[in-house]
């Protein structure tokens, strides 16, 4: 990744499913466990004919606006309200093509690697607030691979690719 910037960072105390009391760091620690994240993620290539490689932006949207859903009994809700838009320039080096698809290698990477950004902000930010510090959970974004048959259809702004819906239940490591 050659530079990553937030397009928007909104982290707020959800009042309805906030503790009662700030919870003591020391013995309690939020976990998103049950909780609905979904992300929103698009590419596109900036520059295929880079010196270097081929330059992709690459976004990441992540959304976390606790609302009920009907088809779920009972979910878990965050004591905060996120939404966090992230964008990073991604190159993919010239002889990385023989891994995969340059655009699978950026995409999935970096997802990847504006998850980590976005995770470490979340963080920073509740680390301060009423509720408590609250660490997203690590995710991978292997999903996102096209495969074999990826387009090599060149860019030239960043386009929604897909949205994604995770439920967290267990470690997604």
């Amino acid at each position: 990744m050659l530079q990553m910037m937030f397009r928007k960072v909104s982290v707020e105390l959800d009042e309805r499913h906030a503790p009662p009391e700030p919870p003591n760091p020391f013995t309690s620690i939020f976990v998103f466990d049950g909780v609905e994240i979904n992300t929103e993620c698009g590419i596109g290539e900036l520059d295929p004919a880079h010196e270097r490689g081929r330059l992709y932006m690459v976004t990441l949207r992540v959304l976390i606006d606790n609302q009920p859903k009907e088809e779920a009994q009972q979910g878990k809700y965050s004591p905060y309200l996120i939404d966090v838009d992230a964008r990073g320039v991604v190159i993919v080096p010239k002889a990385a093509e023989q891994l995969a698809p340059p655009e699978d290698l950026a995409m999935v990477n970096g997802a990847s690697l504006l998850w980590s950004a976005v995770r470490e902000q979340v963080l920073s930010l509740t680390s301060r607030m009423l509720a408590g510090p609250v660490m997203l959970p690590t995710m991978n974004f292997h999903d996102l691979r096209k495969g074999p048959e990826s387009s090599e259809a060149a860019e030239p702004v960043a386009k929604p690719l897909k949205g994604r819906k995770a439920k967290i239940s267990a470690a997604k490591e």
